[in-house]
């Protein structure tokens, strides 16, 4: 207490509000996956997470997607074209569906790099060892775990040593939520062996976590919009394999038909295979292919597709982002559209969907589904814990992460305080006024505060004198979460005319 010694009057300012609970952020990702390049104002920040707020700031520290390199063959005289593996990196893409769907900020983690020019390192788990772990966890704001390259590593049971450090991870720091991507899920369930839901290397026998319920996962991968026709040309298959390219568009039926046109397309692939052409003439080469050869055209649109096929985590977290930030964590991110995707790769109907929201073990798959006239939508909110009545739901999950990491926030600035009434009240007051904002805000559930939250501190009913003693400070947090309306059911009676009176 200042010590007044000069006769007069002195203002004394008081705090008429207690220390505020700041809600911490729920909308930010990390990614962890390949990029071309980790460097961020000259130092390599190759597995040391950096935050970026658009595209545009990832490209300029992490670079591009790799240049696509298809081989092409003949398989029982039909084409095949297949993205080569060392082209195979889908991080890049990744970001742009997140920030097409809504999200404003995130974080990567760059695991290895690709290279500016040709890619040449192969993905593998070790690119995913304890010390990325090491990293994440030193990191305060991100709120969700994406590693949309899980799902390329070369095996099931790497993709299993991946996810579940990750969901490890998650469980232990009690902060932050995965959003997983089912291996192989761009393909059909077969409900044998070899589903990739419940088979033998299925999503719900490889993920062994012991707290599921601090993940989602979500079948199937999506069809996207983010590479058009004009992305790709000849230049984009394989050397090994352009020439039997283009003999097969040589003799393509719908030039053969016709002899102008026929001496139009071998005078343009002649031109294409001379080393004289310039790169300007092949390109208008290239133009002129698409107009003289249906199966050129047919087979870059099929390469399109290819690279079109993402799985969603990413779409997901730009969702998540925001269903907080027009809503708030508490909405079940379920029931929206998604941007810049065509269609799921897979159909599911409601009978099949019932399998994946409740199977008998509990851990539940969210569906991506498509509807007449509002598109491709989420239809699904459960965690992985699907058998728990209290963690069921992604909302209910991913809110009670957000309470307690921003009471704990303040919590922090009370450790030391002595511990006696005035520092109990100041918690208790504290917390109360951030959960009645919630509340009010829609939060919670509750026709007045009391039935919404109560806040519990002190000695006679959260400690004891030996705690007193001990310097522990007990604190209770009771709240009343929102859970969403899963299952609307509308009964419907036909009711008999009556008689005019």
């Amino acid at each position: 207490m200042k010590k007044y010694e000069a006769p007069g009057v002195y203002i004394v300012e008081k705090n008429a509000f207690p220390m505020q609970v700041v809600e911490v952020a729920t909308d930010v990702p990390i990614f962890i996956g390949y990029t071309q390049r980790a460097a961020q104002q000259g130092a390599d920040v190759t597995g040391v997470p950096a935050r970026v707020t658009s595209l545009k700031e990832f490209e300029l520290w992490f670079g591009k997607a790799p240049a696509a390199r298809f081989d092409f063959s003949l398989r029982a005289g039909e084409p095949v074209l297949e993205l080569e593996d060392a082209s195979n990196f889908i991080l890049h893409s990744a970001i742009r569906l997140f920030f097409e769907n809504g999200g404003s900020k995130c974080w990567i983690l760059s695991v290895a790099c690709y290279g500016e020019g040709e890619p040449a390192i192969a993905k593998s788990v070790e690119h995913f060892s304890e010390a990325v772990w090491q990293e994440v966890a030193q990191q305060e704001e991100p709120s969700m775990v994406v590693i949309p390259e899980a799902v390329l590593l070369p095996s099931p049971v790497d993709y299993k040593t991946v996810w579940d450090r990750g969901l490890a991870h998650c469980a232990e720091t009690k902060k932050r939520f995965a959003i997983v991507d089912v291996f192989n899920g761009d393909t059909k369930r077969t409900y044998d062996e070899a589903d990739v839901i419940s088979g033998k290397t299925g999503l719900r026998n490889m993920l062994s976590a012991e707290d599921l319920s601090f993940a989602a996962a979500y079948y199937p991968w999506v069809n996207t919009k983010l590479h058009v026709a004009s992305d790709l040309t000849f230049d984009n298959i394989s050397a090994d394999t352009r020439k039997a390219f283009f003999d097969y568009v040589r003799q393509d039926p719908s030039a053969q038909a016709f002899d102008a046109q026929k001496a139009a397309l071998e005078k343009t692939l002649d031109l294409i295979a001379d080393d004289k052409t310039s790169d300007a003439e092949k390109a208008r080469c290239e133009k002129g292919l698409r107009v003289l050869s249906d199966r050129y055209k047919d087979l870059i649109d099929h390469a399109v597709a290819a690279l079109n096929v993402m799985p969603p985590s990413s779409a997901l977290a730009g969702a998540y982002a925001r269903t907080d930030n027009n809503t708030g964590v508490w909405q079940a991110p379920a029931n929206i559209g998604l941007s810049s995707v065509v269609s799921p790769c897979i159909v599911i109907s409601d009978a099949q969907q019932e399998d994946l929201n409740a199977p008998l073990d509990g851990k539940a798959v969210n569906a991506i589904r498509s509807f007449p006239a509002r598109g491709t939508v989420v239809w699904g909110a459960r965690t992985l814990a699907g058998n728990s009545s209290e963690w069921r739901y992604v909302n209910v999950r991913r809110t009670a992460i957000m309470l307690k990491q921003s009471i704990k926030a303040t919590l922090d600035a009370f450790v030391f305080s002595p511990n006696t009434e005035p520092t109990w009240q100041s918690i208790k007051h504290s917390i109360e006024y951030f959960l009645n904002s919630l509340w009010k805000a829609g939060a919670l559930v509750g026709a007045t505060s009391d039935e919404a939250f109560g806040v519990d501190v002190g000695l006679g009913s959260t400690m004891t004198e030996t705690d007193v003693i001990a310097g522990t400070v007990n604190v209770v947090v009771q709240v009343a979460l929102i859970r969403p309306a899963e299952f609307i059911v509308m009964p419907l009676r036909q009711q008999l005319q009556t008689k005019p009176d």
